[in-house]
Order: C-alpha cells, then structure tokens, then sequence
C-alpha cells in the first residue's frame, strides 16, 4: 500500500505562541514540538514520501525538522520536502488547504502513492493511520474524515463538525460554528486517493475554491459529489487551538494515563536529538 503525506504546519495566529512561530513549531511536552506528533503517525505508519506546506514563519520549523533524519526521512524529492509558501505560484495570498494543496501539485503528482493522508499540527494524537487508510480502503467512500468525540460542547468553535448516526452514516455536517455535543470534531486528518483528490483540487481551483473543510468535504456532501467515512478516534486526542487549550493541555500531560497514551499508544512519537558534548563542572 502506496500512501503519501501532507502535514499543514498551521499558521493559524494562537496569540503570542504563534506570533514568531508556526503551530508546528510549537514546543509541547518538553523537548518536543507538535509537528513531531504528526511526523511520528506518518513514519510509524510507513509513510516515506511526505510535504511540509507553511507559508511564514517556518525558520523555526525548517530548523527543528531539518533533513528528517530522525524519522527515517531524507531531504529531497520523493522523501520529505518542505513545500514553502506558494513557491510555484502568481498568488501569494493564502485562501485555504485547498488552495495550497493547488500550489503543491508537482509535489502531488510526483511518485507512485495510490492515497494522500493529510494531517494537521494543531491537533496532538497518538494514532494509528494503518488502521485509518485501511477503513477509508474498506469503506468505497470518496474521503474518510478521522473524528473525535467529546470536543464538541456547544461552546468551543469547530472548524468542521459531523454528526454521525448508530449505523455510521453522517446526518449532518457545519463548519466554522459552537456545534453542540451530538456532533463528533474533525481532527484535521482526511485520507483520499491521490487521483481523486488531484482531481478535486483541479476542480476546485477551477471554481474558485479554495477550504477543505467548506468546500470539499461539507460542500460536496451537501450536493451529493463527494461521499464522506468517518474514522472514530477512541483514544487520547489534544487540541491546541487556542492559548486556553494550550495551558490546560500542557497540565494533561501530569495525567500518567494521558502522558502514557500520548507518547506510547500505538507507536513512540520521535523529535529532534540534541546530543551534546558531556561536561564537568
């Protein structure tokens, strides 16, 4: 099985965390930073050929992932690459994951994948995406979206929200909005084909359009072009979207069960060796 990553960095403005910085880079745990956590699901999983999109203040983040060594990744073409802010493209204003997904197309049609999981930085888990790709394979649908329950309590604003009936198939979709707790929150990871997807993309910046969330997966539900899987997430999932969730996150992990499941659930979660010499003082 032939599957390709993109991680969004997310650059998303969380206060004073993200202004020098992207989400990516954001320390969390210690020594590690939060696109560790989505680099680990990708390589632990197999995954060899994966794209970076950020599109400012990436330094950082360059920085921290350097040649992807750590994760069993070289810099260059086929391996890991860092897909810069519309390198390749007149418009340097970013519209939506679509729209950088557009800008990436070389990256996109380079190599052999069969399917494209896309993951984002802001939401730290511990998964399994095997076990993903081969539900989104088994389900015949267009796009499998992996979602969380619990999130969704009619105060926190979710980027996309999906209620989902006992025998698993979607009622309702609503992005951008409080959505109340009998919806389950997208966790920013989806798994397509790459043909499909690349089509969709094509097709979408033919149109005009640019959000993932809006366009693709609520907009072709809604007028029946794209079929939509659900993948429920059982275990520990953090989503630091804002400054709040950030803090109270960070104190989650003094919870042995929420460290445990963080750092090995399904696989150990690999970051940056910064080895130094011993010294004696």
């Amino acid at each position: 099985m032939n599957v390709m990553g993109i991680i969004f960095a997310n650059d998303a403005t969380t206060g004073v965390l993200t202004e020098k910085r992207t989400m990516a880079s954001l320390p969390f745990g210690a020594r590690y930073r939060q696109v560790d956590f989505a680099l680990s699901n990708l390589t632990c999983a197999g995954v060899r050929h994966i794209g970076i999109i950020s599109r400012h203040n990436y330094q950082s983040l360059m920085h921290h992932v350097g040649s992807g060594e750590e994760w069993g990744l070289e810099l260059g073409e086929g391996g890991l690459e860092f897909l810069t802010p519309y390198a390749q493209s007149t418009q340097d204003v970013y519209r939506g994951k679509l729209d950088s997904l557009n800008t990436a197309m070389d990256f996109l049609e380079f190599g052999d994948d069969e399917y494209v999981v896309m993951i984002d930085s802001a939401i730290i888990s511990n998964i399994d995406l095997n076990a993903v790709v081969a539900a989104h394979m088994a389900s015949g649908k267009d796009v499998t979206v992996v979602t969380k329950a619990g999130i969704c309590n009619g105060e926190k604003n979710i980027d996309l929200a999906l209620k989902v009936a006992d025998n698993g198939e979607i009622t309702d979709i609503v992005c951008n909005t409080k959505a109340s707790a009998d919806y389950q929150a997208s966790m920013d990871i989806f798994v397509a084909s790459k043909s499909w997807l690349i089509n969709m993309v094509q097709q979408a910046a033919a149109h005009g359009k640019c959000h993932l969330d809006y366009d693709l997966v609520m907009g072709g539900w809604q007028d029946g072009t794209v079929t939509v899987n659900t993948y429920a997430f059982e275990d520990v999932a953090l989503f630091n979207e804002s400054e709040e969730e950030y803090y109270h996150n960070t104190l989650a992990l003094l919870k042995k069960e929420v460290r445990a499941d963080i750092f090995s659930g399904a696989h150990p979660v690999w970051t940056k060796v910064r080895d130094r010499v011993p010294c004696y003082y």
